[in-house]
């Protein structure tokens, strides 16, 4: 799925208001990182601060914070769980966030408190696309301007 030449993956549930993109491994813990979208808002990114491996995240609390050029924001997650692992290559290397956000650029893994129960809230697919659609158009969003970074790490 595409928008606005930002890749979004069917592979994966999403969460639209967080900019996240999140998939569940074979073990049950999920991993979660920042939309191709989320790239393209923050630009470049600086460095990806982490909660400790086994602090527990209600929904809407931070796992950790995100620097940008102009400014930190707290990564929000969309669902209750207990942090399992971070992205160790992102402490030395955060610009794969931007280069690679689907992939080595991952940033937590989680034990979900309900995953079930959590995928209800989140989107796939087509859904997803078309809230990200909605989010870019009340942010202004201008996939030509030259700052949009996820576009200039497309290969």
């Amino acid at each position: 799925m595409k928008l606005e030449g930002l890749s979004f993956p069917d592979n994966l549930w999403y969460a639209p208001g967080h900019n996240l993109w999140l998939r569940e491994e074979t073990n049950g813990e999920v991993t979660l990182g920042l939309s191709a979208y989320g790239v393209a808002l923050y630009g470049d990114i600086f460095a990806f601060t982490p909660k400790r491996v086994g602090v527990s995240v209600a929904v809407d609390r931070s796992f950790g914070v995100v620097e940008f050029a102009k400014a930190a924001a707290s990564a929000k997650s969309p669902i209750a769980g207990t942090v399992t692992a971070h992205n160790e290559a992102l402490s030395g290397r955060p610009v794969l966030i931007n280069r690679d956000c689907y992939g080595d650029g991952w940033m937590i893994r989680m034990q979900p408190d309900d995953w079930a129960g959590a995928c209800q809230q989140l989107l796939r697919g087509e859904q997803a696309v078309a809230a990200f659609n909605r989010q870019a158009e009340l942010d202004g969003f201008d996939p030509q301007d030259e700052s949009v970074q996820a576009l200039k790490w497309k290969s």
